[in-house]
């Protein structure tokens, strides 16, 4: 049976296209990209700018993995971007902090270049639930304030948070407007249908078995094979190729989403009254925000081993009411989650295998500004243009040489020590 969307408040929310056609035969273009998520889209759409015939081959739907059924939260730079700013030290320092926005201002333009409507709302709150999480919070302010001045920063008291988020649950938060939220499934076919107008060729429901490398590169489906003279990897938590190379870099970790009914808009006044993306500060966070259509979406872990639990609403619901204690009774429609890469050092992951198969991949929740970005990092390296992609491909990588079983069991005890961590 072919892969549809997995049910989701988003994949509910997109009218139905027609599937694109699985490959068949032979296709030949200059770029392959394996993966029509966030990363692959931006690189072919990079490319396609770029006058280069590309050909996306993608295992379910355009969309269907972590891009399309995320938190939706647009959070500036990357988990680990001090430690690459420290790797590079004061000679890239400039470089490492452009960085920062970098995939915003990527999706902002696409978005108006292509018309592209994904409810983009401004405003995003990290919130914090312990006295030392808020001292970080302000180091975090000064140092924002002090290099982006104009990003429209503004650090919240308690009580003050109390009146903006309608609830007493956290010491203090920092307000950006320059970050916000948006739906992560019409970005993603906001994103195809660019493509589409430049030409870019799709086939759906066409999983990859195998690659061979070369000059002119060949990429295997069952039925079909693409002969390329770049292949892009851009599959995250999904891939499942060189594992040999790739193998023990990243590994798949869950994150997961409940979504209640439409709510009453005293109601929504009342707990969010400007629809801020708010996130806690911790390591193992929740994520919660207002969608277009005036329902609560609220995410976050449900469990240490990252597997699906029997109630997603179960899980969740609880720790949305110790937040919002008005929402008891709230009818949850829609449960779903899925699988984020997380990177064993933190930075996002990008190289090659040869000269010729690029990759990139292990965004560690901040997919929707990475995976857009690396996307188009990767198509300017593709295109000569190195400067940005060496400086995340010539950073040591750590890798754990075990399976992908026993790294499940590593993100696992890595999760439980950052939450008794949060708990300080």
């Amino acid at each position: 049976m072919r892969k549809q969307y997995p049910d989701s408040w988003y994949a509910a929310t997109v009218p139905l296209r027609e599937a694109e056609l699985s490959l068949e035969g032979q296709a030949d273009s200059d770029v392959c990209v394996i993966g029509a998520g966030f990363t692959g889209l931006s690189a072919a759409l990079k490319l396609a700018e770029a006058g280069r015939t590309v050909t996306v081959l993608e295992a379910a739907r355009v969309g269907w993995g972590a891009s399309g059924r995320n938190g939706g939260q647009l959070i500036r730079g990357f988990v680990g971007q001090e430690r690459l700013a420290k790797h590079w030290g004061a000679s890239r320092a400039k470089d490492v902090q452009a960085l920062t926005w970098a995939g915003h201002d990527l999706i902002r333009r696409r978005l108006d270049d292509y018309c592209i409507d994904c409810e983009l709302t401004p405003g995003w709150l990290e919130v914090a639930p312990t006295p030392r999480q808020l001292a970080a919070l302000y180091h975090e302010y000064n140092e924002m304030e002090t290099s982006f001045p104009d990003r429209g920063w503004h650090m919240v008291g308690g009580r003050e948070l109390a009146d903006m988020i309608g609830s007493d649950a956290y010491q203090g938060g920092l307000l950006s407007m320059s970050d916000g939220h948006l739906h992560p499934l019409k970005l993603c076919l906001g994103l195809y249908k660019a493509c589409k107008g430049l030409g870019v060729q799709f086939y759906e429901h066409s999983p990859v078995t195998r690659l061979e490398e070369g000059d002119t590169a060949r990429v295997f489906t069952d039925k079909g094979q693409v002969s390329a003279k770049h292949v892009v990897l851009a599959a995250n938590a999904h891939h499942n190729l060189y594992p040999w190379r790739l193998g023990g870099l990243a590994f798949p970790a869950g994150s997961f989403l409940i979504a209640s009914e439409p709510l009453e808009e005293e109601l929504l006044n009342r707990l969010n009254p400007h629809r801020y993306a708010i996130c806690d500060t911790k390591k193992v966070c929740d994520y919660f925000r207002m969608s277009a259509d005036g329902r609560v979406l609220f995410g976050g872990r449900v469990n240490y081993s990252g597997g699906r639990p029997k109630s997603i609403k179960d899980k969740l619901l609880p720790r949305l009411l110790r937040i919002w204690p008005e929402l008891e009774g709230v009818k949850i429609t829609h449960e779903w989650g899925g699988k984020l890469g997380v990177s064993l050092g933190e930075v996002p992951l990008a190289g090659r295998v040869g000269e010729n198969i690029w990759y990139g991949f292990g965004y560690t929740g901040h997919g929707v500004n990475m995976g857009n970005l690396m996307g188009e990092i990767l198509g300017e390296a593709i295109s000569g243009h190195m400067g940005r992609f060496e400086l995340f491909a010539g950073m040591p990588k750590r890798r754990l040489p075990i399976g992908r079983c026993l790294g499940r069991q590593a993100v696992s005890s890595a999760i439980v020590y950052y939450w008794l961590k949060d708990r300080l």
